[in-house]
């Protein structure tokens, strides 16, 4: 059977710390730019907070947690793959000798 590779707890933690990596992302761009543009550590450091606060938003609205659950329990897929192969094999017993009987015809018919 084919299912997730990864648990729920897995998932929700990977989502995590790709929200958080985001908001660090954020805000150590707007850190380095005020850095970068000749104003004070202690402005710096504002920036990289607010930054960082202004990104944890971001992150929130563009990497919503409902991704992190599975779709595997909440949708019915359908049957699974080979499901209606296997009920034909299953319905036509005797096709083997059906097939075996077709290559005779062939065969006198190439005498």
């Amino acid at each position: 059977m084919v299912g997730p590779s990864m648990t729920d707890a897995d998932r929700k933690r990977f989502l995590r710390y790709t929200q958080v990596g985001f908001a660090l992302l954020i805000g150590v761009s707007m850190g380095l730019v005020t850095l970068y543009g000749g104003a004070e550590l202690l402005i710096v450091a504002g920036m990289f907070v607010g930054g960082t606060v202004v990104g944890g938003g971001l992150a929130w609205y563009i990497i919503p947690e409902s991704i992190a659950e599975t779709p595997y329990e909440s949708v019915d897929r359908g049957p699974k793959p080979g499901a209606k192969m296997k009920q034909q094999r299953q319905e036509d017993n005797g096709s083997g000798q059906r097939a075996a009987e077709d290559d005779s015809r062939l065969s006198q018919n190439r005498d």
